[in-house]
């Protein structure tokens, strides 16, 4: 028997209820429970979604993806739940690290001068 498996990451959020507002503005109602409304703009840039945000009869047949529980269209775009859900990355995903600012070269030391009794132990 295989081992159980449990992922790090939650299962993604089920959507529900898809309903368009105005413009690109959808209303969203997930299994949870949590409703949003969310300006898609931001999110329809690119080859898939082109036709989609320049044709609002594309727009308008916004759909729930069967398959994958988030909102999709006829050409194959979608977008993925979490990012609806968490209104962009999910809190799993790794935010970069601030990077500190370089640290100031340490200067040389500065060399210390031969005294004549150093110079004449060397030389001896």
């Amino acid at each position: 028997m295989d081992p159980i498996v449990r992922s790090p990451y939650p299962l993604p959020p089920r959507l529900r209820i898809v309903k368009i507002v105005a413009g690109f503005t959808v209303h969203l109602t997930y299994a949870d429970g949590v409703e949003r409304e969310i300006d898609l703009e931001p999110y329809l840039h690119g080859p898939i979604f082109d036709p989609i945000r320049n044709d609002p009869k594309l727009f308008a047949a916004i759909q729930i993806d069967e398959v994958g529980d988030t909102i999709g269209w006829p050409n194959g775009a979608d977008i993925a739940p979490e990012t609806l859900y968490y209104q962009g990355d999910p809190p799993w995903v790794a935010k970069p690290k601030p990077t500190r600012p370089a640290r100031k070269p340490i200067p040389p030391k500065p060399l210390k001068r031969r005294t004549a009794r150093a110079k004449a132990k060397i030389s001896a």
